[in-house]
């Protein structure tokens, strides 16, 4: 099991402060290889990150570890924020009260107490970048190295802390950071930056940030992908459904829901959306025997896909990292599928109807094949057929020289000397 607390000051090398989701997949398996080289690593959790620390053996703290966090101004303010919030969150209240009270106090600190009033009152929490209380933690670790990635507030602000006290940094930008390219594009915003591939590095190149400062390294959570069992898997797969048999080219449909509206820009956006073209590929299928369907629906929808002669549904427990190398053309709105085909080579189209076209901008940044809408998919495919069938008989390719784990850590080795 991790072992919890804040670490004496000079007993860290590396502190990494992530929150969760695939931020704290990201960064785990640098920290894992990192301490396996012998570099002394501790990781800040923050929120739901706190979970995914816990079930590993990487020394780990969390805002409620804090002294401040004991301290009765913090926990007044917390009990006052938490008032009007559910009290069956997934985090322990302790955490929470944790995180908003030094937040909150940070904010109040930076502002003003009206002016923080203003601002909780209008944003929550977004309004968080406790870089007071970050160079605090900093200046009482004193690590030698922080890695972050690409989340705003308490990640954001231990990359300017580290800056102001003269310790060196970088951000792991996990995706495509849209909207967190205006803080990281900043020359001395971190002394490194680790970003997916070469798309995302032009991105920031046009956004300002040096050349030098890049590093084109891909991002850990998808090294599994290149993994040779993983490929053998996908192989095995498509061999087992009978995939591909008599030349037909499989095509993959990854959904993921529509809402009404968009969570934050509030566009509207059509909910059918997914359904309408679940069906409308069922009958470009049906109508076209060169050709198969693979369904796969987002977790949340509803698992009862109605199959048919080459139509075939994927059921959850499949790997998504050896389903997408088991096809020949993945076919997405917004979907992370379509990132995880991308990345393994397999080929692209995504629908640019999505309200979240925008956030997942494959299309934008070279990745995918991108169609307007449904009517241009049928084209799209045939102009695409000849490509898929020629990379379906060339030779597999070699595997990566250099994992994004590899890469990263052994830039990281290279600051620490």
């Amino acid at each position: 099991m991790a072992q919890r607390g804040v670490p004496a000051a000079g007993a860290v090398d590396v502190l990494v402060v992530v929150y969760g989701g695939g931020h704290v997949q990201a960064v785990v398996p640098v920290a894992k290889a990192l301490q396996a080289r012998g570099v002394r690593v501790c990781v800040l959790a923050l929120t739901t990150a706190i979970a995914v620390l816990a079930a590993t053996d990487l020394p780990y703290f969390t805002y409620a570890d804090l002294p401040e966090a004991a301290e009765p101004e913090t926990q007044a303010v917390a009990a006052r924020l938490m008032q009007d919030m559910p009290q069956n969150g997934v985090l322990p209240a302790s955490e929470t009260a944790a995180y908003l009270g030094l937040n909150y106090r940070d904010l109040e600190e930076s502002l003003g107490p009206a002016a923080a009033a203003e601002a909780w009152a209008h944003g929550g929490r977004q309004h968080f970048h406790p870089r007071r209380l970050m160079r605090s933690v900093l200046s009482r670790i004193a690590p030698r190295f922080v890695l972050t990635t690409n989340s705003p507030r308490s990640e954001q602000a231990a990359i300017e802390a580290a800056g102001e006290l003269g310790i060196a940094s970088a951000c792991l930008v996990d995706l495509f950071a849209l909207h967190a390219v205006r803080w990281i594009a900043q020359p001395n915003f971190a002394r490194r930056i680790y970003v997916l591939d070469e798309s995302v590095k032009a991105m920031f190149l046009r956004h300002g940030r040096p050349e030098a400062d890049i590093r084109v390294t891909g991002n850990p959570a998808f090294d599994s992908l290149h993994d040779p069992q993983v490929k053998a898997a996908a192989a095995a797969m498509r061999a087992a459904r009978g995939w591909g048999q008599g030349g037909r080219t499989t095509l993959l449909y990854a959904s993921t829901p529509e809402p009404k509206l968009h969570p934050y820009t509030g566009l509207p956006a059509d909910p059918d959306l997914p359904r309408a073209l679940e069906r409308h590929l069922v009958a470009m299928v049906a109508a076209d025997p060169r050709l198969e369907l693979v369904i796969r629906r987002h977790p949340s929808e509803d698992q009862e896909i109605a199959t048919g002669p080459r139509i075939h549904a994927s059921p959850r427990a499949d790997d998504v990292n050896a389903l997408v190398q088991a096809v020949d053309l993945v076919v997405v709105t917004a979907s992370t599928v379509g990132l995880q085909a991308y990345l393994a080579g397999t080929q692209m189209l995504s629908v640019e109807r999505s309200v979240f076209a925008k956030d997942a901008p494959y299309g934008d940044f070279g990745m995918s094949v991108p169609v307007p809408d449904l009517p241009d998919i049928a084209p799209a495919v045939e102009r695409l057929l000849p490509r898929l069938q020629e990379r379906r008989t060339r030779p597999s390719e070699p595997p990566l020289r250099q994992t994004a784990t590899e890469a990263i850590v052994e830039d990281v080795l290279g600051w620490l000397g």
